[in-house]
């Protein structure tokens, strides 16, 4: 589902947690309906997602540099599984630094830390 329209930051909220929520409720609500079988929904608004996504690949090659450099761990802020999944994939072939996740949700972090 993509929604565009004027005034839509409202429905994006901080770093995505009120777009994420919509998406979630929807994906109840119409998997509530179709009890056959899951639905899979994605919501999107002025393509926010995917500017997410390219913010978090350079935001997490910027902190793989760093740690590269420096032999020093980088805890990244709390991220959902989405993010998280991104940023891994993004860092899976490094040839410097491998990353794995910490703590339990909502407060799960990534960690970028330096290979040995």
């Amino acid at each position: 589902v993509d929604i565009e329209g004027n005034d839509v930051a409202c429905l994006i909220g901080r770093r995505g947690e009120t777009l994420d929520s919509i998406q979630f409720l929807t994906g109840l609500a119409l998997n509530k309906v179709n009890k056959d079988s899951h639905m899979r929904v994605l919501v999107d608004i002025e393509n926010y997602r995917s500017k997410r996504e390219e913010s978090l690949i350079r935001y997490a090659r910027k902190v793989a540099r760093e740690v590269a450099k420096t032999r020093k761990t980088k805890k990244l802020d709390y991220m959902n599984p989405y993010e998280r999944r991104i940023v891994h994939s993004a860092l899976q072939n490094d040839k410097y630094v491998s990353t794995y996740s910490e703590g339990t949700d909502p407060y799960r972090r990534l960690v970028i830390e330096y290979k040995r």
